[in-house]
């Protein structure tokens, strides 16, 4: 089994409700009748709330992305009619082959096209041009992410997808893929319990040029939605 993640922009109407209609109904239907299994749905229908009450929870080019798609599925070569009808669906779509990891697993009581209790925040990276993969996969998959539970004490869950190869053309070359999940907006939102510590902020701060090149992230908070 390979695991997927596309990146859809905005619906060509400007609606994201358009948008969210569609993923949630035919969308789904769509990939299951293609072989795609285990889907995860994330809408960015949040951005308004939290440009109000969180703004730098927003980085990046995050107007450009309007849902991330997950799914497995047995072979790469019969992705075709699958991205055919996701380039459908909104301005842009960029896709990404990757293996996932789960430091922090969760089990999801929600499939059948229940929302998610709370919010999940959705991000990508390149690697910076000066940092070796060795160095950027310890520095990422090792520090930082044992930093994370830290640094997000109150966090729900860590899914995190390192990139293989991109799959459709012009993708930005993102290599690290990753979701956050929150029990509450609240926890979110505010800082004081997004956060954890200021040392372990700190050091959080220092640790990112080993493997975020920051002039191409982005971060979108989500809706999530799971389908088996």
């Amino acid at each position: 089994m390979e695991k997927f993640i596309y990146f859809i922009g905005p619906a060509k109407d400007g609606s994201i409700e358009t948008l969210k209609s569609e993923l949630l109904s035919a969308c789904v239907k769509e990939l299951k009748f293609h072989g795609a299994s285990n889907i995860t749905i994330n809408i960015a229908d949040l951005n308004d709330e939290i440009n109000r009450d969180a703004p730098g929870r927003l980085m990046g080019p995050w107007q450009g992305l309007a849902a991330a798609v997950s799914f497995w599925h047995e072979c790469l070569d019969h992705r075709a009619p699958i991205e055919k009808y996701l380039s459908q669906l909104g301005d842009s779509l960029t896709g990404y082959l990757v293996t996932e990891s789960v430091p922090q697993a969760f089990t999801p009581d929600w499939e059948g096209g229940a929302r998610r209790p709370g919010v999940t925040q959705y991000g990508a990276n390149a690697k910076p041009e000066n940092v070796s993969d060795e160095d950027f996969y310890h520095n990422w998959q090792v520090d930082h992410s044992t930093l994370s539970f830290e640094l997000h004490p109150l966090r729900w869950s860590y899914v995190r997808n390192s990139v293989a190869r991109p799959l459709t053309k012009d993708a930005p070359n993102y290599r690290a893929i990753v979701s956050e999940h929150f029990r509450a907006l609240e926890d979110f939102t505010d800082d004081s319990r997004y956060f954890g510590s200021p040392e372990v902020l700190t050091a959080m701060i220092e640790e990112i040029p080993g493997f975020c090149d920051v002039n191409n992230m982005v971060s979108v908070p989500m809706s999530e939605y799971f389908f088996a």
